[in-house]
């Protein structure tokens, strides 16, 4: 359960990190994408309202500065009278009405008015009735053409309408004669962006300060309250044309909406800076993008706002909700992929802990080889068993260091080697060299590392069996041998009968077997205790076996009975009977030189009987029963002698 927490958390963290990614690289795609509208609308504004203060200006020049307008103005600037300046302002007003009805009007020029010097209202040919309001404290572009009799143009609230002005001095031969105004209604300007740009719908937002708080009482129904703040108006659908359809459009509703649950639109629209917001609704993409418009003290007057659909948020959205679905999936399969490798990670860490702690506790060396024999481990029983140290063994050739082998063994015979070399298991007995050169018997399993059917090592473990192979070296000898004279037992003496009388089938030879029995033993244990007797079986033993040849056997067959097996007799029985008594006799004088017994001096006879066997003509137990029955002869008769039979 730990292990599928720890999987999930550190998935979970990192497709964290991976969303948060992706989120980043849409979020900054998309932004791309919106300043680009941005920059498009910025540009084409800044275009038209270009293209406009060219024309304006070429009307000033050719249309305005003309002597019967510049005499009017002269006689205005030179008079006081108020009937005089009435009449004069009609006088205008005649002159240049055909110019503003057909040129200004077909250009969708809204304001054309003349000021005096003192930046009082003169004549508003879009209100012609409303003249003599001092201006110079509401009109900043007034107040700058007339005194610093500078050329203004910018976005400017106004008594009826706000709008872009073109101020120009009006200046004849150093001599001020006040100022004139052409001012374009927003709406020119959205007339000329739309043929530029692929919007849907677009309004003007005003600043409160520039509309309602400054224009006449009987102006202020040209304005309806705005649909995103209550900071801002709107023209009403009455003085534009262009704007109307989108006041009442589905989409500028629905986006309007949108950005008023959704944003903080006051927030932002306070900032006064160009922003765009994003709109994704029912797998369709739109944009409201916000123009600020500031007025020529650089105050934030209005917002140009564009609504257009924009196809391109969904693909972004599409392409990035795919990315982290796929990157979900990856993850999943990552993680899958992480719990089973610390899954593995950990059996492997187990099974390398169970390794080592077998390997370090275990009485058993263990050596791993490389490929070509070199030694890459050895734990810790092995290094006590050889008497090396770690670093004497590390690296070194095994075959050269610590195997025996006989002389002429190569590597390509080594039982180790070849066990890796074919891939197979190797169980055997080897001899290994200690360091001080000393010998001792080991037995050891070879097996090989393979990988991909290729050779990659071998692990040896072996243990010490020396010391078993002298107990089983003991438990044989106990088996066949007399522990009191070190002879052949009756077991032993039974076995080579049996294999002697086999091997008569191939060999034409006669054998014999002498059947030889103590006299007066029995006494001799009586009186001077078994000690002495034991002492005078080994002596026997001795003699009858420095008496005999290498091939024959000598046997203690019980008691104070031993018996001989003599081969090599010659394949004519009468030379095999004559060479057996002569064995016999050699056995006896033997038998009776003198023994000396702790500290008595003994003589010692023996009855001897024999018998001859050839070929399979006689079983064990014939041949035992015809030397017995000699020897029992001999022992009734007068003892110290010897009968073949």
């Amino acid at each position: 359960m730990r292990k599928v927490l720890l999987t999930i958390l550190s998935v979970s963290i990192t497709y964290a990190v991976f969303f948060s990614y992706v989120h980043s690289k849409m979020k900054e795609e998309r932004d791309v994408l919106l300043l680009n509208e941005h920059k498009i609308i910025e540009t084409s504004y800044k275009a038209v309202t270009q293209m406009y203060s060219i024309s304006i200006e070429n009307y000033f020049r050719y249309a305005i500065m003309q002597p019967p307008i510049l005499k009017i103005l002269n006689d205005v600037v030179d008079t006081n009278d108020t009937h005089e300046k009435a009449l004069l302002r009609g006088s205008l007003y005649r002159l240049l009405y055909p110019f503003y009805n057909d040129e200004l009007k077909r250009l969708g020029i809204r304001q054309f008015h003349f000021h005096t010097p003192q930046g009082e209202s003169f004549l508003r040919f879009h209100a012609p009735a409303e003249n003599g309001d001092n201006l110079m404290e509401v009109r900043p572009s007034i107040k700058k053409a007339n005194i610093e009799k500078k050329f203004v143009t910018g976005f400017e609230g106004g008594r009826i309408y706000p709008g872009f002005r073109y101020v120009f001095p009006i200046i004849q031969e150093g001599k001020h004669l006040g100022s004139v105004e052409v001012s374009l209604a927003y709406e020119n300007i959205e007339f000329e962006l739309s043929k530029l740009l692929s919007w849907k719908d677009h309004l003007l937002l005003l600043k409160k300060s520039v509309t309602t708080d400054m224009v006449f009482e009987g102006h202020k129904h040209h304005f309806m309250p705005s649909p995103l703040s209550n900071d801002f108006v709107i023209e009403n659908q009455k003085i534009s044309n262009i704007t109307a359809p989108s006041i009442e459009s589905e989409l500028t509703k629905k986006i309007n909406a949108i950005l008023k649950d959704h944003y903080n639109i006051d927030a932002k629209l306070k900032e006064g800076k160009n922003f765009s917001i994003p709109v994704l609704q029912d797998d369709d993409g739109y944009v409201a993008n916000f123009y600020a418009v500031y007025d020529l003290t650089g105050t934030l007057a209005a917002y140009a706002v564009t609504y257009s659909h924009l196809d391109d948020l969904v693909k972004i959205q599409h392409k990035y909700i795919a990315s982290l679905l796929f990157g979900f999936l990856t993850f999943v399969l990552l993680g899958i992929v992480l719990y089973l490798l610390i899954e593995q990670s950990h059996k492997t860490l187990k099974e390398k802990i169970f390794f080592e702690t077998i390997v370090a506790k275990t009485i058993n060396g263990v050596i791993l080889l490389n490929t070509k024999g070199q030694i890459t481990f050895i734990n810790n029983a092995a290094t006590t068993l050889l008497g090396y140290s770690l670093k004497e063994v590390i690296g070194k050739d095994s075959h050269e260091l610590i195997h025996v082998h006989p002389h002429d063994t190569t590597k390509e015979e080594c039982p180790i080697l070849n066990s890796m070399r074919y891939q197979r298991t190797y169980l055997g007995e080897e001899v290994f060299r200690k360091k001080g050169g000393e010998h001792f018997t080991v037995h050891l399993n070879a097996t090989p590392f393979v990988q991909d059917n290729n050779n990659i090592g071998s692990v040896i473990i072996f243990r010490d069996i020396s010391t078993e192979k002298e107990a089983q070296k003991t438990i044989e000898h106990l088996a066949y041998y007399d522990s009191l004279t070190e002879l052949p037992n009756r077991k032993l003496l039974l076995d080579r009968l049996s294999h002697t009388i086999a091997s008569t089938k191939r060999d034409p030879e006669y054998c014999g077997l002498l059947f030889i029995d103590l006299d007066n033993f029995k006494f001799l244990n009586d009186t001077k205790g078994h000690e002495y007797g034991d002492m005078l079986l080994k002596m026997v033993a001795k003699r009858l076996s420095s008496t005999l040849r290498l091939c024959d056997t000598v046997s203690r067959f019980g008691g104070d009975e031993f018996v001989v097996l003599v081969t090599k007799l010659g394949e004519d029985p009468y030379e095999a009977k004559t060479k057996l008594r002569e064995i016999g006799y050699k056995l006896l004088h033997a038998i009776n030189e003198p023994f000396r017994l702790i500290n008595v001096d003994y003589t010692c006879t023996a009855s001897i009987g024999g018998t001859l066997f050839h070929d399979t003509n006689k079983t064990i137990n014939d041949i035992l029963k015809d030397a017995d029955i000699a020897m029992y002869e001999v022992k009734k008769q007068h003892k110290n002698e010897i009968k073949i039979v």
